[in-house]
C-alpha cells in the first residue's frame, strides 16, 4: 500500500503504534503537565495528613502556636496545589489543541491531495466526520498521557503514607488499589464494544446529514425529500439506539467502580477503627488513614474509567483516521518535471491537445466555473498576504468592488454580484501562483469590456507560466493570438 505523504508533526500512518506516538507527539507539554498534575494530586492528598498531624501535635496538647503552624502549612499546600493544577491543565489543553490541529490538517490535506484516494468510496459527509469528530476524539485522549501518571502517583503516595502509620495496612492499600482498577477495566468491556458501535453509527448519521444538506436543492428538484428523510431517520434512530446502549454501559461502569470504591473505603475504615480502639493507632492517624482512603477513591476510579472509555473511543477513531491516511492514490505522477507547455495563455475550446492530458496534478491549480466564496472579507477570500491579495484583485479587475477589499462578502458571497464573486474567485487562483493554472469559463458573468481587461491583465501576470483557459470567449482568444 502506497502512503501519500502529508506534512505534519505526526508519525507515519503506517506505524503500528500510531495512536500512542500521536498522543505523545507533544512531550514537551505533556511530560511537565503530568509531573505538575502529580504534584497537585499529592498536595490534595496531603490535606488529611496535615489535619491528622494538627490534631495529634496541636489540638491534642492544646498548643495554639502549633495549630497556626499547621494551618499555614495547609494554606501553602493549597496554593501549591492550585498553581500546579492550573499550569498542568493549561499545558495539556494546549497539547490537545495542537495535536487536534495537526490531525485535522493531516486529514484534510489527505482528502484534498491531488492524487486522490482509491479503493473505498467515501462520501463528503463521511470524510467530514473523520476530519472533525474522529480527530477531536483522538485529541481528547491526550489527557491519557497526563492523568494516569498522576493517578498512579496518588495510589503509590497513599500506600506509602498509610505504611508510615501501619505497614500491613499500607500493603493492603497498595494491593487494594490495583484490584479496584482491574474491576473497573473488567466492567468496561461492554462499554468498549458499544462505544465503537456508537461511533460508527454517529459517523454514519453525520455523513448522511452532510450529504443531504449538500444535495438539498437537487433532492427538492427531484421530489425525493421524503425518501431521503426516511433514510436519514433510519440512520439517526440507529445512532440514537447505539448511543443509549453506550450510555447505559457507561452508567453500569460508573456504578461498579463507585461500589467497588465504597467497599474499599469501608474495609479500610473498619480496620483502621479497630486499630484505633485497640490503641495501635492515634485519633490523628485514624483521621489521616480514613482521609487518604477517601481521597484515593477518585484517582482509582478515574484511572479505570478513563482507560476504559477514552482509550477505547480514541482507538476506534484512530483506526478510521489511519484507514483514510493509508488509502492508495487514485492517480500516479509519471511526470518528474513539467511538460513542455508554452508560457502564457492557451485557450481550449473543445478537446484538449495531447500535452494537456495527464498533467501532474500536484503542479496544477484548477479554478472551476462555480468556485466557492467563503464568509469574511474580500481579502480573506484571496490570500493571507495583503499585498499579494491586492495585486491579485487588480489582475482580476476586482479592485473596484464597492466597499473595497475589506468588504464582507456574506455567506457564499451573498453580498456580491455574480460578476464580483467570479472575479474574487479568479483573484484567489491568481494569488496562488501555480506552476500551471487552469481556468474554466472565468469571465462569463462580466461585461465584454471588463472581460477584455481581465484577459489582458491575466496574460501579463502569467506571461512566464502556462495558463490554460477553457472558454469560447473572443477576448481570451484574442489575447492568445497576440502572444503568438
Amino acid at each position: 500500500m502506497r502512503e501519500v505523504m502529508v506534512v505534519a508533526a505526526l508519525p507515519q500512518a503506517s506505524d503500528p503504534r500510531w495512536l500512542i506516538k500521536t498522543l505523545f507527539s507533544r512531550k514537551k507539554l505533556t511530560v511537565p503537565a503530568a509531573i505538575l498534575m502529580s504534584v497537585g494530586f499529592v498536595c490534595n492528598g496531603l490535606s488529611p495528613v496535615i489535619v491528622g498531624k494538627a490534631i495529634d501535635r496541636a489540638i491534642a496538647i492544646g498548643s495554639l502556636s502549633a495549630l497556626w503552624l499547621w494551618v499555614a502549612i495547609l494554606l501553602v499546600t493549597f496554593c501549591v496545589n492550585a498553581a500546579a493544577g492550573w499550569f498542568a491543565r493549561s499545558m495539556f489543553t494546549r497539547a490537545a489543541l495542537e495535536i487536534g490541529h495537526d490531525l485535522r490538517m493531516t486529514v484534510t490535506d489527505r482528502i484534498q491531495h491531488p492524487k486522490g484516494m482509491a479503493g473505498k468510496q467515501r462520501t463528503a459527509g463521511e470524510m467530514l466526520s473523520i476530519a472533525s469528530s474522529d480527530t477531536q476524539r483522538v485529541s481528547d485522549a491526550v489527557m491519557m498521557t497526563v492523568f494516569p501518571v498522576a493517578e498512579i502517583t496518588s495510589i503509590t503516595y497513599v500506600a506509602i503514607m498509610v505504611s508510615l502509620v501501619n505497614v500491613p495496612l499500607g500493603i493492603g492499600v497498595l494491593i487494594g488499589g490495583p484490584i479496584v482498577v482491574m474491576i473497573s477495566l473488567k466492567s468496561a468491556t461492554p462499554l468498549r464494544k458499544r462505544s465503537s458501535r456508537r461511533q460508527r453509527a454517529l459517523a454514519a448519521a453525520s455523513a448522511t446529514a452532510t450529504d443531504v444538506v449538500q444535495g438539498l436543492r437537487i433532492l427538492k428538484g427531484l421530489g425525493a425529500v421524503d425518501t431521503v428523510r426516511s433514510r436519514y431517520q433510519l440512520v439517526s434512530d440507529t445512532a440514537y439506539n447505539k448511543t443509549v446502549d453506550a450510555n447505559g454501559a457507561q452508567a453500569r461502569l460508573n456504578a461498579v467502580t463507585e461500589t467497588a470504591g465504597a467497599f474499599y473505603v469501608i474495609i479500610v475504615s473498619v480496620v483502621s477503627g479497630l486499630m484505633a480502639i485497640n490503641g495501635t493507632m492515634t485519633v490523628g492517624e485514624l483521621i489521616t488513614v480514613v482521609g487518604l482512603t477517601q481521597f484515593i477513591i477518585t484517582p482509582m476510579t478515574m484511572l479505570g474509567k478513563n482507560i476504559a472509555s477514552r482509550w477505547a473511543t480514541a482507538q476506534a477513531s484512530g483506526r478510521r483516521i489511519q484507514e483514510l491516511l493509508l488509502a492508495d492514490a487514485s492517480f500516479t505522477d509519471d511526470h518528474p518535471s513539467l511538460p513542455a507547455l508554452r508560457p502564457g495563455i492557451t485557450v481550449v475550446t473543445s478537446t484538449p491537445p495531447a500535452e494537456l492530458v495527464n498533467l501532474p496534478r500536484d503542479k496544477c491549480i484548477v479554478a472551476p466555473h462555480g468556485a466557492d466564496i467563503f464568509e469574511g472579507s474580500v481579502l480573506d477570500n484571496v490570500h493571507p498576504d495583503r499585498e499579494r491579495a491586492l495585486w491579485a484583485l487588480e489582475v482580476a479587475s476586482a479592485e473596484d468592488i464597492p466597499g473595497g477589499p475589506e468588504r464582507e462578502v456574506g455567506e457564499n458571497g451573498g453580498h456580491l454580484s455574480g460578476g464580483q464573486r467570479q472575479r474574487v474567485a479568479l483573484a484567489r487562483a491568481i494569488a496562488a501562483d501555480a506552476d500551471i493554472l487552469i481556468l474554466q469559463d472565468p469571465t462569463t458573468a462580466v461585461d465584454s469590456v471588463t472581460e477584455q481587461t481581465i484577459a489582458t491583465r491575466v496574460a501579463a501576470a502569467r506571461a512566464d507560466k502556462p495558463t490554460i483557459v477553457y472558454t469560447n470567449a473572443p477576448a481570451w482568444q484574442a489575447v492568445e493570438m497576440e502572444a503568438k
